[in-house]
């Protein structure tokens, strides 16, 4: 059910809890059309499995995109800049010279509206981007759909449509702490179905070639802890101060596997995206620590307005941008 519920530090700041038979709460803001909390019933009581603020205000001034839609294009654009039919597009520069996440004032600081009209197990945000929101042309009509189920499986369903030519790559940046309390999430261990990472530069931005990086500290296809990973050798962790690395995807029942470091619980993870971001956290500062949680991010590959290799994002008019990522949670796996 769809409880509807409002946060007293400001008119504008909405709350929707997702409740299944089982006890099991989502909670949504409509700022940014973000997770705050996912609360399962375990045996051992209540736990929260992402990382959130415990005052809902806190998210009005969030640094680190905590559990929120990030868009129009989530990750990096390089110069801050795309082309369009012989048409330079100059975006927010907010971080260097380059873009990230949609920019400063990007979907993730956004108040989205809350549609009337879904299921009772369903919430859907909404959100207008003008044509020249962040520099990107065009007016984008964007939408966000959770879904929750009795098998603890949340559904998320991403959607825009635009009336000029635009790019659109949206993506969700919750972090995943499956210990609830645990100081950090490196004693978790994790698999991806993935033997190729975008490589990257210095910047982190890709260079546009594909690296195999099976057989390497960076090879997710069997189970690792991520210790093991980020306290490795490998010149890229170096780079990137840990793991924050775009994977490949291969054709898969199962793209990503997150356990808890006791194993009593499982994320299992699917998406209709090309890649996954994953992100350790490393970045994360007070309230948290870092490390505190890990994004699994599913997206198109960023950078791509500028890497014509890459899938493409660009959405025309009459078309769809669409993706849905599954995550469903696991008890003793």
């Amino acid at each position: 059910m769809a409880v509807p519920m409002m946060d007293s530090s400001t008119d504008r700041l909405e709350e929707r809890v997702l409740e299944n038979t089982c006890g099991d709460r989502v909670t949504l803001l409509n700022f940014g059309a973000r997770l705050a909390s996912i609360e399962l019933q375990l045996d051992d009581g209540v736990r929260n499995v992402i990382l959130g603020y415990e005052d809902r205000a806190r998210y009005l001034t969030d640094p680190y995109f905590m559990g929120a839609t990030v868009g129009r294009t989530c990750n990096r654009i390089a110069g801050a800049r795309f082309e369009i039919g012989g048409v330079d597009y100059s975006l927010d520069a907010n971080e260097g010279d380059n873009h990230l996440h949609g920019g400063a004032g990007g979907f993730h600081q956004r108040y989205w509206s809350i549609d009337p009209e879904v299921q009772s197990d369903t919430v859907r945000f909404r959100l207008r981007s003008v044509d020249g929101d962040q520099g990107y042309p065009g007016t984008v009509a964007a939408s966000v759909t959770y879904s929750w189920t009795d098998e603890r499986e949340l559904v998320m369903q991403l959607e825009a449509e635009t009336d000029r030519p635009t790019h659109v790559n949206m993506t969700n940046h919750a972090y995943f702490n499956l210990e609830g309390d645990a100081a950090d999430i490196l004693e978790h261990r994790l698999q991806v179905a993935s033997g190729r990472i975008l490589q990257v530069n210095g910047e982190l931005l890709p260079t546009g070639d594909m690296l195999d990086v099976r057989g390497s500290e960076l090879d997710l296809r069997d189970r690792v802890v991520l210790r093991d990973v980020v306290e490795s050798q490998h010149p890229l962790i170096a780079w990137a101060d840990g793991i924050d690395f775009n994977y490949v995807l291969d054709e898969s029942s199962c793209h990503a596997k997150l356990e808890s470091r006791s194993g009593d619980l499982c994320l299992q993870m699917t998406t209709t995206c090309p890649g996954l971001q994953v992100y350790g956290g490393q970045k994360l500062g007070p309230p948290f620590t870092p490390n505190r949680g890990m994004c699994l991010e599913p997206q198109h590959y960023p950078d791509t307005p500028n890497q014509p290799t890459f899938p493409g994002t660009l959405l025309a008019p009459g078309e769809r941008y669409a993706q849905t990522t599954r995550y469903r949670f696991i008890e003793g796996s």
